[in-house]
């Protein structure tokens, strides 16, 4: 019964391979860019600034998201 488990579970990551890779990619690059926007944050509340992290969806006008550092 285990011998046919395990070599199922074989065939189960030899089949989703490059799916699993994929997935801790995006892990690492969400996680990558989550950092990135508290260290943004951290750098403009020291400086004395505010945090804008204004994202306006306003299709077509996608030029009106981002963040950014506002004086005080």
């Amino acid at each position: 019964m285990s011998a046919m488990f395990v070599s199922y579970q074989l065939s189960l990551e030899e089949k989703f391979f490059n799916m699993i890779e994929n997935k801790w990619f995006w892990m690492v690059f969400a996680l990558v860019l989550l950092v990135g926007i508290f260290a943004y944050a951290f750098y403009c509340t020291s400086r004395g600034y505010s945090f804008n992290g204004n994202v306006k969806l306003n299709w077509p006008k996608v030029w009106q998201m981002g963040i950014g550092c506002k004086a005080s």
